[in-house]
């Protein structure tokens, strides 16, 4: 199971649970995602850069949200 952290709309920081242990529907879904994205769990372990890393590599369409997501693997501030 993995973890996702995200800024909520009024900018608080909420987590959503993504109950699959596929890397890959993991990315898929990442790619996909409406809200900033802020931290990648795999139980309690961070998964954060690997998954920019993944995100970054996708083959297939991204939201912005994940393409800044993707940006700062390679980009850090």
């Amino acid at each position: 199971m993995f973890t996702i952290q995200y800024e909520a709309a009024n900018g608080t920081h909420l987590t959503q649970n993504f109950d699959s242990v596929s890397k890959d529907r993991l990315t898929r879904h990442l790619a996909s995602y409406t809200r900033p994205i802020i931290a990648v769990y795999e139980q309690a372990n961070p998964i954060t850069k690997a998954m920019q890393k993944r995100v970054a590599d996708w083959p297939g369409t991204k939201t912005r949200h994940a393409v800044a997501f993707s940006i700062s693997a390679t980009h850090p501030a």
